[in-house]
């Protein structure tokens, strides 16, 4: 598997551009809208098929996570995916779905409304999970405190804060519940 290109951009197209590793030109599809020629890493998916192997890529590795995850959601495939993961950062993308920004779902509903319903859905349940896999909510966790109430006190809790701050916060928040 290739995870990662470091080379030269050498050709740039509409939806793909040609990075030179070595003397070696490699065709990564990839969102290449303001992307300049030059010295670049470009974080790779490498799909084979019985028609070939394709590189799809992304600048920053967060974007390719967020296209892994896609690609596992029934019926997107790579290139609908590819769209969706060059939509935002992937920050940008969790704020929007959260906050159900209309110019993020513009162009996650530009797939479709049913693919765009199912991924809103799909990547809401994932940053949820991701979110509950912090630190914060480990640390309450250990202290024996239920998912569910955890859950709900760290959503009440300022997320500007250090974990410290939040436990602190989140465990006022638990104390009222009893």
């Amino acid at each position: 598997m290739i995870y990662y290109l470091k080379g030269k951009i050498s050709i740039i197209e509409e939806d793909f551009v040609v990075v030179d590793v070595g003397g070696i030109g490699y065709k990564v599809f990839m969102n290449c809208e303001g992307l300049p020629k030059g010295e670049t890493t470009l974080y790779c998916f490498m799909q084979s098929t019985e028609n070939g192997i394709r590189l799809y890529g992304f600048k920053q590795k967060e974007n390719l996570e967020l296209f892994e995850k896609l690609t596992k959601i029934s019926g997107i495939g790579p290139k609908t995916a590819l769209r969706i993961a060059s939509i935002a950062s992937v920050e940008e993308l969790k704020r929007g779905i959260e906050q159900e920004d209309k110019v993020v779902m513009k162009k996650i509903f530009s797939i479709g409304k049913k693919k765009g319903q199912q991924v809103v859905f799909e990547l809401s349940q994932k940053f949820i999970k991701e979110a509950e896999e912090d630190d914060a909510f480990q640390t309450l966790k250990n202290l024996g405190f239920h998912e569910a109430k955890i859950h709900s006190a760290l959503k009440k809790a300022s997320k500007e804060k250090t974990e410290e701050k939040r436990v602190a916060e989140a465990l006022k928040i638990l104390g009222k519940d009893d």
